[in-house]
């Protein structure tokens, strides 16, 4: 009965990781995705952790979040990975997960094509991937290009320690 039982609830997965394959679906990419979707979820947590470090460290960068409030959501269109950015009186937090109703959604293809280009982290990949259609955009644009416009200050700071402090 354990054995029939056992059985029932067995998948072809478990007979491939059973006869010697290292991982369950090792074939069928399914481990590529899990790492890519790895990779997407630490970047983006990296992005949360910046944002948050920096708009507490530099005067300038706080005074431009209080420029605007609302909700970004940066997410893959299959919803398998959602992070949401909220921007209120100055200051910003981050979440995992999807929001029910964000203003202004950054949407990818898929995990690997995110992964790709953030990992490039030029603006002509962005723009290619915008061009091919790997990159959507959807709800209040003027916010989102504000909300871009913020990361690229980000990534300035980042690069100049001094100017991230104030100093």
């Amino acid at each position: 009965m354990v054995c029939a039982m056992h059985r029932l609830f067995q998948s072809e997965e478990d007979d491939r990781f059973m006869e010697g394959s290292v991982f369950p679906g090792e074939d069928t990419g399914m481990f590529e995705e899990l790492m890519a979707r790895a990779k997407l979820e630490g970047i983006l947590m990296g992005l949360a952790g910046s944002l948050f470090m920096v708009s507490r460290l530099n005067k300038d960068f706080k005074e431009r979040l209080m420029e605007r409030n609302g909700i970004t959501e940066i997410r893959t269109r299959d919803h398998a990975v959602a992070w949401d950015f909220t921007v209120s009186r100055g200051r910003l937090t981050a979440c995992r997960g999807p929001h029910p109703n964000p203003d202004y959604e950054m949407v990818y293809q898929d995990t690997p094509t995110a992964v790709a280009i953030f990992s490039d982290g030029s603006e002509e990949a962005t723009m290619k991937a915008m061009m091919d259609g790997t990159l959507t955009f959807h709800g209040d644009l003027e916010f989102g290009m504000w909300f871009n416009e913020v990361l690229q200050k980000l990534g300035e700071l980042m690069k100049k320690p001094k100017e991230l402090l104030g100093v």
